[in-house]
């Protein structure tokens, strides 16, 4: 009666089996729409079941689970700005807390959302709004910050993450202007005065126009002389003076004087002395109309700017955009990787935890060292699940709990028959 006894305790713990293996079908098919769901497989592995220790042993079986964490599945595009997908190995960093002293968890879903949040009392006295991120399950995006200048400082370290954060009222300072390349050509045997507008930001950060002026030397058609004039901030003309004051062309219209073509204009007026480097490296003298053709003009200075929108990277850069043209970087996503992604434990809300099968973490930004991981913006990762394969482990599933039942079924009638030679 033990051999039929073993036989009952296999066929049952094979029919719990096959059940366990359909739960995981079950849950992998509810997900297949679920941003980065990780396929759940199962295991089955040989178990020795001793009914009588003596004489009879006999083999049964139970369930593994695994995760394919590492399996990628296909990327979507969504188009919508604070969408991010990992392309290659890793993990989106968040915390429970926005202070980081709650549980670390890991994500490849990034799917993030703006919560607001005051920041203090700026200058006037306004409360001054800020945008934390955070995922659908409420967890803090965390990643490194970028200072006042937009550096950011990339490390190993869990301690250094931060939730990533902006302020709603940054403010991209004015930078005065430099240096103006000038790219034009001075009608040849025209005399008096041609002028072209250079558009420039003045030491107030204001912006403000330089009228420089060509004048045709009769000694010397090929040399010109220079002057600049605009209306100051008090609406008075400025000061200028130049260093050289003219510029020379040879036979052939090319610019000979200065050689390297740099004229430097020394500007003076209310909002401050400035020094602007002129490169006319590009000018030529040629036949034309009676006045000067401007091919290009390009200046570095910009007014202040406010900030206008933020987006991601393909490096997990976190920049902003500002009203004046500028860019800046506000904070970087880190991508963590563990020695075994697939030993990590999943918890709801589609995010992991470490474990100690996982082995150790390291943390790296996109690019560094040079990988083949990258950010796809605007985008997310779908399930990695096969419905096809699915369907076809559960029918395989279906059959082997129908069999395992009738191994239950054909041992009790076989202790019924013996039951009844007593009769």
């Amino acid at each position: 009666m033990s051999t039929i006894q073993g036989t009952f305790n296999t066929g049952v713990q094979a029919m719990l089996s096959q059940s366990h293996d359909l739960s995981n079908i079950s849950t992998n098919i509810a997900n297949v729409n679920t941003t980065s769901y990780k396929e759940q497989g199962t295991h089955f592995e040989t178990i020795l079941n001793e009914v009588s220790p003596r004489d009879q042993r006999f083999f049964a079986v139970k369930t593994i689970d695994y995760r394919n964490v590492d399996k990628m599945g296909s990327i979507a595009t969504t188009n919508r700005t604070y969408d991010v997908a990992i392309n290659g190995r890793g993990f989106i960093v968040t915390n429970t807390s926005q202070d980081g002293t709650g549980i670390w968890q890991y994500t490849r879903d990034g799917a993030f959302f703006g919560k607001a949040v005051t920041l203090g009392t700026s200058t006037n006295g306004v409360p001054d709004q800020g945008t934390l991120l955070t995922t659908a399950d409420g967890s803090y995006v965390m990643g490194w910050p970028a200072d006042a200048n937009g550096n950011i400082t990339e490390s190993d370290d869990l301690k250094t993450l931060k939730p990533l954060l902006y302020s709603n009222n940054s403010v991209f300072a004015a930078k005065p202007t430099t240096t103006i390349k000038v790219q034009a050509n001075v009608a040849a045997g025209i005399t008096g005065r041609q002028h072209v507008g250079l558009p420039f930001v003045d030491a107030g950060g204001n912006t403000r126009t330089l009228d420089l002026g060509f004048n045709s030397d009769p000694a010397n058609p090929a040399t010109w002389n220079l002057d600049m004039s605009s209306v100051g901030t008090d609406n008075k003309d400025v000061s200028v003076t130049f260093d050289p004051p003219n510029v020379g062309f040879d036979t052939f219209g090319r610019l000979t004087s200065p050689a390297n073509g740099i004229v430097t204009a020394k500007v003076q007026d209310a909002s401050g002395p400035q020094t602007i480097t002129l490169d006319l490296s590009k000018m030529s003298q040629l036949g034309g109309d009676s006045t000067i053709s401007v091919q290009n003009i390009d200046g570095d200075g910009y007014i202040e700017g406010r900030l206008k929108n933020t987006y991601f990277d393909k490096f997990g850069t976190l920049i902003g955009s500002y009203t004046n043209g500028q860019v800046k970087n506000l904070g970087r996503l880190p991508v963590a990787n563990f020695q075994a992604n697939d030993n990590l434990n999943a918890l709801p809300g589609n995010v992991f935890t470490q474990t100690y099968d996982a082995g150790a973490l390291s943390l790296k930004a996109v690019g560094n060292p040079q990988g083949s991981t990258e950010f796809v913006t605007g985008a997310l990762e779908n399930s990695n699940v096969d419905l096809a394969d699915q369907f076809s482990k559960m029918i395989v599933t279906q059959r082997a709990y129908s069999s395992a039942a009738k191994i239950v079924q054909t041992a009790d009638e076989m202790v019924q028959a013996c039951r009844d030679l007593k009769r």
